[in-house]
């Protein structure tokens, strides 16, 4: 592990791990000094485990990064809510290009069977009908949301042996725990809200960037 990348991974566990402290004795007034700091970190991790340089406006892992903290200082505030909604349906959408962007000359498990991902849809449908009457004026916004998000994670589900193993699980745990946080969080805001949320948003949704870039990395530097 490079010396940076070292000291960056190093900085952003500890922030992270400080910042569900807060969350668990319920210190939200400081969380404004370490949630912020979580994203930067790994985006640093990210760009010095590369073994060839991205320019930040070229890199799609790094734009979803750049969105993604956006979201989480728009987030922060209650009345930022639809802002950092939008933040992060651009994160995804930069996630999205990554993913149907990668090369490989192996052929995707699921370009054989696509119908096996008929089981995200399905999850979709499911869990816009559990929370439409309770969505009110957020209906469109949060059901674009959802198709985006589902398109994500059957996008990270694709690289499924069209990348080696290690690297699409890394891409695939990463997604589908972007959807687990994603999820909580909405059923914890128009659903059923939840004393312990707050831990499990940020606690997937941490994990969930971690191994999205864990496996951008492997990507990155096995074709560059």
């Amino acid at each position: 592990m490079r010396q940076k990348q070292r000291l960056f991974f190093y900085l952003f566990s500890i922030v992270s791990l400080i910042e569900i402290l807060h969350i668990l004795i319920g210190k939200e007034d400081l969380r404004i000094f370490t949630k912020p700091l979580i994203i930067p970190l790994l985006g640093l991790t990210y760009y010095f485990s590369l073994d060839k340089k991205p320019s930040i406006l070229k890199d799609a892992v790094l734009l979803a990064l750049l969105f993604s903290w956006f979201g989480d200082i728009f987030l922060q505030k209650e009345s930022l809510f639809v802002p950092g909604l939008i933040c992060f349906l651009t994160a995804h959408i930069f996630y999205i290009y990554f993913f149907v962007r990668t090369r490989s000359g192996n052929t995707s498990y699921f370009k054989l069977r696509p119908v096996m991902l008929i089981a995200v849809l399905a999850y979709l449908i499911e869990f816009m009908y559990l929370l439409w009457p309770s969505l009110g004026a957020m209906k469109l916004p949060v059901l674009i949301y959802g198709i985006t998000i589902s398109t994500m994670l059957s996008a990270a589900i694709w690289q499924y042996q069209k990348l080696d193993d290690r690297t699409s699980l890394f891409l695939i745990i990463g997604a589908t725990l972007f959807v687990t946080s994603d999820s909580i969080l909405a059923i914890n805001k128009f659903s059923s809200p939840f004393k312990t949320a707050g831990v499990f948003i940020m606690t997937t949704y941490i994990l969930a960037q971690l191994f999205i870039v864990l496996g951008a990395i492997r990507y990155r530097n096995t074709t560059s």
